[in-house]
């Protein structure tokens, strides 16, 4: 018979219980993917707010915690500004796993602090594009397309809470990043987190420029990478990767154009769903973790 893990859920917002509903056929809350996996079994949600967490607990038919208990893996999804307490909470109780919502922590030394309270704790970050196949492979094949030249993106909704997604996975396809410099910023949803244009720097060589967005007239996340052997675009949220080649120009000799050689339509509604496959084989089998708190730890996403 399969193991079969205890999962608590701190908090009961949007991404813990309320962006979907047990009938609905995408998985979009954590609430959800548990519920869906055969190897978790959801004991219930804690939150200082305990309206909220009873009416959470009662849409996904589980309990409502007054204070923290223990549980096989605790999943952090209160707001990133008490994320710190949350993480202090959980440990006291020694779970074998916590699985965290991004940012870490709103600012930089409440990450190293988190980091430090749980060096005997795994951790994973739910930087959703991670657990999306087609990112994966997408990284394992990036040295097929030569060397990085330059790029660049769109996003808004604050650096911290929602442009950590866009440096986690320029992290994921091009590496370290080396340098990064603020052209301008904006407040366009949070007054504590501004959306920062900026230029970055790699490893492995080459420029991104990361441009913020006023997210109040409508939500963008695009990103266009240029290689030496080709061009990448991540366009609709992710939604698509379009894969351009250069190739003879018909017209003039000796220039080279750019075709579109390949659409990749990504699964990223699975997301949710793999990341507990993930800690479902981390738990039982000991493969690695696909976000780690070590990997999703970026000095230069808190500047």
């Amino acid at each position: 018979m399969p193991h079969i893990y205890d999962v608590l859920i701190f908090g009961a917002g949007q991404i813990a219980a309320g962006y979907d509903t047990p009938d609905s056929e995408s998985i979009l809350t954590h609430a959800h993917a548990i519920k869906k996996y055969s190897g978790f079994n959801l004991i219930g949600f804690y939150d200082k707010d305990t309206n909220k967490a009873k009416e959470a607990s009662e849409k996904w038919q589980t309990v409502c915690y007054k204070t923290p208990e223990y549980a096989d893996i605790v999943v952090i999804c209160t707001p990133d500004d008490v994320h710190i307490e949350s993480i202090q909470q959980a440990v006291a109780f020694s779970p074998k796993l916590i699985i965290l919502e991004k940012p870490i922590a709103r600012r930089f030394d409440d990450v190293l602090k988190i980091r430090s309270i749980t060096e005997q704790i795994p951790v994973q970050v739910n930087f959703s594009r991670r657990f999306v196949a087609e990112f994966q492979e997408l990284s394992n094949s990036i040295k097929d397309y030569g060397k990085f030249l330059t790029g660049m993106g769109l996003y808004g909704k604050g650096f911290v809470h929602n442009g950590s997604h866009m440096i986690d996975l320029l992290k994921l396809l091009l590496g370290e990043i080396t340098v990064l410099e603020i052209i301008s910023e904006m407040h366009d949803f949070y007054d504590n987190d501004a959306t920062k244009t900026l230029k970055l720097c790699f490893d492995c060589g080459g420029e991104y420029f990361m441009q913020g967005i006023d997210c109040r007239h409508y939500s963008v996340f695009e990103l266009d990478l240029c290689f030496e052997k080709a061009r990448i675009k991540i366009l609709d949220s992710g939604r698509l990767i379009q894969i351009f080649r250069p190739v003879n120009s018909k017209e003039y000799i000796g220039y080279m154009n750019l075709t579109l050689e390949n659409e990749i339509y990504p699964k990223i509604d699975n997301a949710m769903l793999n990341l507990y496959h993930n800690a479902y084989d981390y738990l039982e089998t000991g493969k690695k973790l696909l976000s780690p708190i070590d990997g999703a730890i970026t000095k230069g996403s808190y500047i």
